[in-house]
């Protein structure tokens, strides 16, 4: 183990949820000041972070922000040096020391291996399958309540599962996703009869099968520690960039086209969703005893079930292309129902490579696609877009008649090399029911970076889609490293409730940092 001043930049505004999200091991530090409502606090968030190997990691921090200047309205018993209130009044909110514990790659699937993953941690675009149920999960898109989210799988060459929930301390939201690959299985119940194929089926499987036997050359067995000192080197210094979660770029050295076909089904559910809630005589929402979410008087199990199918059709080294079919229904919602028809298509190399994922959608006007989506932290009690009073998203579609809508969900993803950038668009040509989805990640050189995410849902037309309002969140970080160290800037759009404007509201908070510390 050795010990130096911590140089690198690491960014933590959007990059995808799992091993690609984990920082470099280090003991480190985040200091400086922030303004949130008119008024100033202190803030400082020591980190710990160790990596065991390229596989397993984990990170805590515990953030503080400490009132430096009160201005009007002042607080109820304000006081220079208190704790801001909302960041600790509540069970959940204690999770905020954990950023992650992480265990392999999550979706990574390798035929003729037996891929797992887990991870816990703060989430920013959780997701199942092809992302029609469950799409983007921002589990921290609130300032008033934390929630790790959880993402595992498990993936062999016949079928596998994934698993998400939107919290490890309640586990409100939930969903899991069965696939199965139908001739994978019936060319191994094939080979199980016709012994003469099995040498045959096992190449095809396996390729070189003395190389998979895990024997090395010549050359690597003369200096094998040596080699896997410098391969376990050169992870650890590896940049971290984003990685597309929908291309199976590594798939393409073996990719047997009976390994391609994927028949899935998914069960998604948010088991206490609110269907009315408590309000005051002024038409304010009661809040629970620690003010973090408005008081329901009634819930149900908001649950949705789909089925989906895909073929790899084409799996070069230049070009990837998989359609796509989903079909999901909302359960207790009358002929709540939705068809998606997609295709992922990848044109380049792993460094340098556009990806195109367009899909065309029909449904009814009582279906949501996307139903569980980076709002659905408030979109839960609030439906989009935002106004007051504040009205469940589950009540607002129950109230919906069943006629059929048509629209898209389009998506386009630039990798270059370290830098990586994301835009998706949504639309249905119908009053309020547009999306659009912005984000780049952008290291110039070794000591600059910059990086944000912005999303809006629930606008009118095109022209406001990059309007700032209560529809609205985003974040973004510059970062410029002198010597040790760090200097950042960031800005988070996220939502708080306010009782007294009836509704949650989406405001900005803005850090100036100094972070450093000591890599291990």
């Amino acid at each position: 183990m050795f010990f130096c001043l911590v140089t690198q930049i690491e960014a933590q505004v959007w990059v995808p949820t799992g091993t690609e999200s984990r920082r470099s091991s280090a003991l480190q530090f985040d200091a400086g000041g922030s303004s949130f409502q008119k008024d100033y606090y202190g803030y400082i968030s020591p980190n710990f972070t160790y990596n065991h190997g390229t596989q397993f990691g984990y990170s805590f921090s515990l953030p503080i922000n400490v009132l430096a200047v009160d201005k009007e309205p002042i607080q109820l018993e304000s006081k220079a040096g208190k704790i801001r209130e909302m960041d600790y009044n509540s069970r959940n909110d204690y999770a905020r020391v954990l950023n992650y514990i992480s265990y392999g790659t999550y979706n990574q699937q390798v035929p003729g291996k037996v891929t797992y993953s887990a991870y816990t941690g703060k989430m920013v675009d959780g997701y199942i399958g092809h992302g029609t149920i469950v799409n983007k999960y921002q589990s921290s898109s609130r300032f008033d309540a934390y929630n790790p989210g959880v993402m595992a799988d498990l993936n062999t060459d016949y079928g596998g599962v994934q698993y998400f929930a939107n919290s490890v301390v309640n586990f409100e939201v939930n969903a899991a996703r069965v696939y199965l690959k139908p001739l994978a299985i019936g060319r191994s119940l094939y080979a199980l009869f016709d012994k003469s194929s099995d040498l045959v089926y096992l190449m095809n499987l396996r390729g070189n099968v003395l190389d998979e036997s895990g024997r090395l050359s010549v050359e690597e067995e003369a200096g094998a520690e040596e080699i896997q000192k410098k391969k376990a080197e050169e992870l650890r210094k590896k940049e971290i960039r984003p990685v597309s979660k929908d291309s199976r770029m590594e798939l393409v050295d073996n990719d047997p086209w009976y390994n391609r076909l994927t028949i899935g089904y998914t069960q998604a559910w948010d088991r206490q969703a609110p269907v009315q809630m408590a309000y005051n005589t002024n038409g304010s929402p009661v809040t629970e005893k620690k003010l973090d979410n408005p008081k329901t008087t009634e819930v149900t199990r908001a649950s949705i079930e789909g089925m989906d199918i895909e073929y790899r059709l084409l799996n070069l080294p230049f070009v990837e292309f998989t359609p796509y079919v989903d079909f999901n229904k909302i359960k207790g919602l009358d002929g709540a129902q939705g068809a998606h028809y997609g295709s992922i298509f990848r044109l380049g190399t792993k460094d340098l490579n556009v990806i195109l994922k367009p899909e065309f959608r029909q449904m009814t006007a009582n279906y949501a696609p996307m139903y569980f989506d980076s709002f659905y932290e408030v979109e839960r009690f609030q439906k989009f877009p935002v106004s007051a009073p504040i009205r469940p998203k589950y009540d607002y579609l129950d109230n919906q008649s069943n006629a059929k809508v048509t629209g898209y969900y389009h998506t386009i993803y630039i990798n270059f090399y370290h830098l990586g950038f994301e835009f998706a668009l949504e639309d249905y040509g119908i009053k309020g029911n547009k999306r659009v989805f912005a984000a780049a990640y952008i290291p110039l050189g070794s000591s600059f970076l910059m990086s944000f995410y912005y999303t809006k849902k629930g606008f009118d037309s095109q022209g406001k889609a990059f309007e700032l309002d209560n529809n609205t969140q985003a974040a973004a970080e510059i970062s410029k490293a002198f010597g040790p160290i760090v200097l950042r800037l960031q800005n988070y759009r996220k939502y708080y409730l306010d009782a007294s404007e009836k509704s949650f509201l989406s405001i900005d908070e803005i850090r100036f940092l100094v972070s450093g510390g000591i890599s291990f």
